[in-house]
């Protein structure tokens, strides 16, 4: 009789443990082999539909499964975002990691003014990405936005990647430039294409970067914009420092005297009419001082210890505000 027993225990025990075994290999054992990807969880979607897309990607065997580990371990709350995971999870880990709001994405505010070596230092700095694939990928880009006529052939995106607070992809510097563009080509199209009509926007571009870093208030950017252009009509050189410190990459410092003697051709302190691109990234209210300045009859402008622009029409009068305000 005991033999029975035993006998009947092992037999349950062998039933027990062999459906155990069916239900982790249908329910949660690993796919299989694989790189780690991204996953996207949309805003709003429901569990049903998130175990239905992971299954369609391959990264887990069975929604049910998936839905029924989530159950058991009372992990029923899952947050957005984008999500890296392997075919090589299972689908506890998977769901593990979807559970825990450990999304790949990582938010960033580029300021106004940053240029592409600033912004690709920041996202470096905030592990997005190294600083030279940024670099790589912002200046080997295929040009396939429809502002992308406006980039002169063989030059970098400078000027075209809008300073915003962007939630971007860890690791990929593709999915982070091509984020900035789709930001600028929403400006251009709502903001700027209309104005700017038959013209060239990489001129007004490069005026808009110099603007950015020279102007501290709406009205500065306009007033400054203004004289910019009147010294570019007038083909005298347009002496902003902000081009000589993008050649060294010096912000902060004072700028040196063999700086000003740079034979770059970015140098407007040396040589007349516009550098031969954007110096930074400017922001929308730069570029719309850029593309409608007003009417003005400044030629030169300062900036005294206090951040207070002074303006002058005549070289007599830009003189004596040097004098006043900078001694």
């Amino acid at each position: 009789m005991k033999l029975k027993l035993w006998a009947v225990l092992a037999t349950i025990g062998g039933a027990i443990a062999a459906a155990v075994l069916i239900f982790y290999f249908l329910a949660l054992a690993p796919v299989g082999a694989g790189e780690v990807r991204n996953f996207t969880v949309q805003s709003g979607e429901t569990i049903s539909s998130i175990a239905k897309h992971l299954e369609e990607e391959h990264l887990i065997r069975s929604p049910w499964g998936f839905k029924f580990y989530l159950k058991l371990t009372g992990k029923i709350i899952v947050q957005p975002g984008i999500y890296q995971l392997s075919p090589a999870y299972g689908t506890a880990r998977v769901a593990n990691v979807i559970a825990s709001g450990d999304t790949a994405n990582i938010t960033v505010t580029i300021p106004e003014g940053y240029t592409l070596e600033q912004i690709a230092e920041l996202l470096a700095s905030k592990g997005v990405t190294s600083k030279e694939e940024f670099i790589k990928e912002a200046s080997d880009f295929p040009p396939d936005y429809d502002f992308s006529k406006y980039r002169p052939l063989g030059h970098s995106l400078e000027g075209f990647l809008f300073p915003d607070t962007y939630r971007l992809i860890k690791g990929d510097a593709l999915a982070a430039v091509r984020v900035m563009l789709d930001n600028f080509g929403v400006k251009f199209r709502n903001d700027i294409k209309d104005e700017l009509g038959d013209r060239d926007l990489h001129p007004i571009l490069i005026v808009a970067s110099m603007v950015e870093r020279e102007a501290k208030t709406q009205t500065d950017r306009e007033q400054i914009a203004a004289v910019l252009w009147n010294r570019l009509d007038a083909g005298m050189r347009l002496d902003v420092d902000a081009t000589v410190r993008y050649i060294t990459g010096n912000w902060e410092d004072p700028i040196a005297r063999e700086d000003l003697a740079s034979d770059s051709p970015y140098n407007t302190r040396r040589f007349a009419g516009l550098p031969p691109g954007p110096i930074c990234n400017p922001g929308l209210a730069s570029i719309k001082a850029a593309l409608n300045p007003p009417t003005s009859s400044y030629y030169y402008y300062l900036t005294d210890f206090e951040g207070i622009t002074h303006y002058a029409e005549t070289l007599d009068e830009h003189n004596q505000n040097k004098l006043k305000y900078l001694l």
